[in-house]
């Protein structure tokens, strides 16, 4: 079963998203990463990114399953607009020891997110500007959408599971050459830091496509396992 086929198959069962009009799906990326952390292999991502439409009319979806060793696992889904950016429908849900679900719905400017936890359940509500993105730390594939973010423009960032909207600056700060699948590879390196959140590196071919995200701070590591079509 192909990577497309697979997460269709689990976004049927998660999350039913509002038709998306009659415009073919194009995909602008889908593939796999191996996490790991300090060197120690935890897991693997895997992920689609498509979009229907063109303009400010495009709507933009992003599905993915991480797997960690443990038997941990994450689903997520996420759908912004035109822009590449603003989000309008968001759910996350993990498994695990506990079962943490995270649902978000843009309505007018402000981005509502409801947290379900062992703990039990919170709602808190995010002003949503124009380049306003989403991060989950967990989700290697929803920086996609921080690599498209203006160079050395600050950018909202909301972290709807640890109750958080900062601030982000996201730079290229040069090229480097990088090993991905035993393939040498020449990488675009962008910097991104935001206060309240972990900084970290990002590197993307000449499409913006990612292909690896390090976290120092928590020597947390995503690498991708082919090259990118």
């Amino acid at each position: 079963m192909s990577v497309r086929t697979a997460l269709a198959v689990a976004a049927a069962a998660f999350l039913v998203l509002p038709p998306a009009g009659s415009a073919q799906a194009v995909i602008l990326d889908e593939g796999s990463f191996r996490l790991s952390v300090r060197g120690a292999p935890t897991g693997t991502e895997t992920f689609s990114i498509r979009q229907t439409g063109s303009g400010t009319g495009a709507t933009v979806v992003a599905q993915g399953r991480i797997t960690l060793d443990t038997g941990y696992q994450t689903r997520a889904l996420l759908q912004v607009d035109g822009t590449g950016h603003r989000p309008s429908t968001y759910q996350v849900e993990s498994t695990g020891p506990e079962r943490v679900t995270v649902r978000g719905q843009l309505t007018g400017n402000r981005f509502r997110a409801q947290v379900i936890s062992p703990t039990g359940e919170s709602m808190r509500e995010y002003l949503v500007g124009e380049r306003a993105v989403v991060v989950d730390d967990d989700v290697t594939h929803h920086h996609h959408f921080v690599v498209a973010a203006r160079d050395g423009v600050a950018t909202p960032v909301i972290v709807p599971r640890l109750y958080r909207q900062v601030t982000a600056t996201v730079r290229e700060v040069g090229r480097e050459n990088i090993d991905v699948a035993g393939q040498r590879v020449s990488a675009r390196r962008i910097s991104f830091e935001a206060n309240g959140m972990a900084r970290r590196t990002l590197w993307v071919d000449d499409q913006g496509k990612l292909l690896r995200l390090s976290i120092p701070e928590t020597g947390f590591l995503a690498e991708r396992l082919a090259l990118p079509d």
